[in-house]
């Protein structure tokens, strides 16, 4: 039975973002309702997040909210479809959501869904914003949409056990579009696009495959791979007045649903700077004023709200964004600089489970920390990566390669100053992913802060650049896309059937289909003005118990702020 609850549960989540995403898409701007359902999703993740940011300050995100709000989802959807102003295939879309199906059945979750994740989305389900939570510990300062999408998934008898779907959501989306991207008309040539939605499909089918293990770090680095091509294609004009101003609605949209997901995300707008440059002054209107900007901001100013509810800074953590002493619940500056130095000290390597670099603030500076980062990093997980890339570049390179070498141009291979590869489009890709990249390697080089799509979009664009030269017809090539097609959900299941079979071995106990939460017992701590801390009496996690909930309590005051909860730290 749960096998059934967990299929039918999800299938209307989605069709909820799908018909929030219609309206919000309908709002700004009409062509984009006839983009591919799964941008619409995406574009339906953004309005949940924000629906979910402002009613977090008015009411908790228990069943009534939730119901109230998928009801109206579902009511969207169906008049959307009903209507014909969405481009909804039925059979596609049951076909691909029933073979990632395997996805969402799960045992075990990432390392930190137990110790913050759970109980983060939980909170939200059972109080309304509190003040100062980031005072509890630092996982309380890691904000995501991921949390508040998971709140609005807290339904009737599936409870909580959704809480790990929205990065499967995620890869259903990002499926839905690619596929559609990839099976193309039969004249049509197999051009830059194609080759780097076909690269970017058997990646993040091959490499994230298990679900349990994307927290908040790896959809957004997903949607980004997949926006590359619109990026792209938005710059592949000759005049300002031939610039798609739905593409360029859509690239916004989707820009700011990854900042929601990871703050540093917000880097990404860049890709849209150079739009200035290749424009006349008297057609700037066209770029700054398209509607979506209203809703962009929106979410940011949200966002930074609630950064600065938890933790008294407006962009955690940068502490000069801090207002400290001036606000009561406000984390010290001193505190999120610290934390700022280990996240760097952590990202490169300069820390571990069972080890920790001396005098960390002097490793962190320049590049002192290289050839650490080389030996305990890199070799081990990096270097895992680009093999994994390599292969399936060699595996694209053999069956795009011509049986008949007469039909091969010459100089197909060789880079000319009139090669596609250095071509306006190619180039501005290029070098902000380039830009983008060396900011990442220099700040923070680990593969889940951003790693994964800046390094494959590097190695992506000049490959899909040389392959696009070569003119091969779909026609010509059809048979070998179907069966990468077929290859890439082949090794999705089994990879999947085989993290299964070991994770039912690795527990006696669980609770599968459904992902293992164990029941743990905790004492409540009342910590002044009525206001109650939940402490597990293990070291397990907080799991699904009672919110708040920390390890200890013992550095904590309650207080209040109007209507609200407030969180303090003792002095």
């Amino acid at each position: 039975m749960n096998y059934f609850y967990i299929y039918t549960f999800t299938l209307l989540a989605t069709l909820t973002f799908l018909g929030y995403g219609s309206l919000l898409a309908s709002i700004v701007g009409k062509k984009i309702l006839k983009s591919n359902i799964g941008y619409i999703g995406l574009t339906g993740l953004l309005a949940c997040t924000i629906i979910s940011y402002i009613t977090i300050f008015f009411t908790k995100h228990g069943y009534l909210h939730n119901v109230i709000l998928h009801l109206v989802g579902l009511s969207l959807f169906i008049y959307f479809f009903l209507n014909k102003k969405i481009e909804f295939r039925v059979p596609t879309f049951l076909i691909i959501f029933s073979i990632l199906y395997i996805g969402l059945l799960i045992l075990r979750n990432h390392d930190d869904f137990n110790y913050y994740h759970l109980t983060y989305s939980l909170g939200l389900t059972e109080n309304k914003l509190i003040f100062g939570l980031g005072n509890l510990g630092h996982g309380y300062t890691h904000h995501s949409s991921i949390f508040f999408l998971n709140s609005i998934l807290y339904l009737p008898i599936i409870k909580y056990f959704l809480f790990h779907s929205i990065g499967w959501i995620t890869l259903l989306f990002i499926n839905l579009i690619l596929i559609e991207k990839i099976l193309i008309k039969k004249n049509n040539v197999l051009n830059f696009e194609f080759f780097f939605y076909l690269l970017s499909f058997l990646f993040i089918n091959f490499k994230f495959f298990r679900v349990g293990s994307f927290g908040t770090d790896l959809s957004g680095q997903i949607i980004m791979l997949s926006t590359i091509p619109l990026i792209y294609k938005l710059y592949d004009f000759k005049k300002i007045e031939q610039l798609n101003k739905s593409l360029l609605s859509l690239v916004v949209i989707l820009i700011t649903y990854a900042t929601t997901l990871k703050a540093f995300m917000i880097l990404n707008f860049l890709y849209l700077l150079p739009l200035l440059f290749f424009t006349k002054i008297k057609n700037i209107r066209a770029i700054i004023l398209p509607r979506v900007y209203v809703f962009s901001f929106l979410t940011i100013l949200l966002l930074s709200s609630l950064n600065f509810s938890y933790t008294g800074c407006v962009i955690y953590p940068v502490k000069q964004t801090c207002f400290d002493k001036n606000v009561q619940w406000s984390l010290s500056k001193e505190h999120v600089g610290m934390m700022n130095q280990w996240y760097q000290q952590w990202s490169k390597a300069g820390a571990g489970i069972d080890y920790r670099i001396n005098d960390p603030k002097e490793y962190i500076k320049k590049f002192n920390w290289v050839s650490n980062w080389y030996e305990r990093y890199f070799l081990y997980k990096f270097k895992e990566t680009l093999l994994g890339i390599t292969f399936l570049l060699l595996i694209v390179f053999i069956s795009f390669y011509p049986k008949n070498k007469k039909n091969i141009k010459k100089n197909t291979y060789k880079f000319e100053i009139n090669s596609k590869f250095f071509k306006k489009p190619t180039i501005i890709i290029a070098s902000v992913t380039g830009l983008l990249f060396a900011e990442w390697f220099y700040q923070h080089p680990a593969l889940r802060y951003g790693g994964y799509y800046l390094l494959t979009a590097l190695i992506f664009i000049p490959f899909a650049s040389i392959l696009a030269e070569r003119k091969i017809k779909f026609s010509q090539k059809y048979k070998v896309i179907y069966f990468l097609i077929f290859l890439s959900y082949f090794l999705y299941n089994g990879k999947n059937f085989n993290r299964i079979k070991n994770e039912l071995n690795m527990f006696s106990e669980n609770n599968f289909p459904l992902f293992n939460s164990p029941k743990q017992k905790f004492t409540e701590n009342d910590i002044g003005n009525d206001i109650k801390i939940y402490v597990p009496t293990n070291l397990s996690g907080c799991w699904a118990i009672k919110t708040p909930c920390i390890h200890t309590s013992g550095h904590v005051i309650g207080s209040k702020f109007g209507s609200y909860k407030m969180i303090l730290k003792k002095k």
